[in-house]
């Protein structure tokens, strides 16, 4: 008995080299997403569902749909190959740098970031980053810095994320946070059907300010410069040249002297860049 999925009784076919060319140029021109020839059965998995439940017997039949649909279709297929892995703090080390080093440093040396600290969580995914960001700041501020006015912008590619990312809805299991006082201090326990969950509370929520953005043909947030930028285990899905492009419009996007963190799976060491790394994925915008 065959265990692949059917369609109106007929075996799915596989995905034809053409088909899987197509999708693959069509997502680099749309996002500078890089599938390479070894992603075939990621980029059918992420898209058999939805192609199934289009009515489409085959990939050739979901190409023509798609050259039908243009307009309406590249955004939602760009949602379905969004990888959106992340977790509450995520790579804690850039956390811990950021209240120990970057954010005395901003304190000391910038006028704006005194009248108000501006983060950005470039490729926010579900929100835990840029939430997690938001639970640093308060504490910061909190024991540190009282009166410190601080900001975050968040933004994704990725519609179906920026909507969980907005609701702000979270399993308790799976948080993780290293402090056991931030359940009850920044969270609000779900019940009845929402039991399990919880809630970002609204005085953090309404720190964050999402918005959809594709990294490479929208613009940037340089009418205000930001003092700290987390882009995270981004620019492993983009080749060499993109990388390059974007870690510059990331620089123009940052205030001198202020800080780009990037991920532990990223590396800026194969291109020039203008950036001085202070490592641990931490590089700062020199004056």
């Amino acid at each position: 008995m065959s265990t692949s999925a059917t369609l109106g009784g007929q075996p799915d076919a596989p995905m034809t080299p053409q088909s899987y060319q197509y999708l693959c140029d069509l997502i680099y021109r749309h996002s500078h997403i890089h599938l390479g020839p070894n992603k075939l059965n990621l980029l059918t998995g992420r898209l058999n569902k939805h192609r199934r439940e289009l009515g489409l017997v085959s990939w050739q039949d979901y190409v023509a749909w798609i050259e039908q649909h243009k307009a309406q279709e590249i955004d939602h297929l760009i949602d379905l190959v969004s990888t959106n892995h992340t977790h509450f703090f995520r790579e804690g080390i850039h956390f811990e740098i950021l209240a120990s080093e970057l954010i005395p440093q901003l304190q000391a040396n910038s006028p704006t970031a005194r009248q108000g600290l501006g983060c950005w969580s470039a490729a926010c995914s579900s929100g835990e980053e840029p939430f997690t960001l938001a639970i640093v700041l308060h504490e910061y501020a909190e024991k540190k810095s009282p009166g410190m006015r601080w900001h975050i912008q968040a933004s994704d590619i990725s519609s179906r994320a920026l909507k969980k990312a907005e609701l702000g809805m979270y399993e308790m299991e799976r948080l993780g946070l290293p402090d056991t006082q931030y359940l009850s201090k920044y969270f609000q326990k779900g019940t009845g059907p929402y039991a399990g969950m919880c809630k970002v509370k609204t005085e953090l929520r309404d720190k964050v300010t999402f918005s959809r953005m594709n990294l490479f043909e929208d613009r940037l947030l340089t009418a205000t410069p930001q003092h700290v930028v987390f882009c995270r285990n981004v620019l492993i899905y983009f080749k060499a040249d993109s990388q390059s492009q974007l870690v510059h419009q990331l620089h123009d996007a940052i205030e001198p002297g202020g800080y780009l963190i990037v991920g532990h799976s990223d590396s800026l060491l194969s291109m020039k860049h203008p950036f001085k790394s202070l490592g641990n994925g931490v590089y700062q915008r020199p004056h």
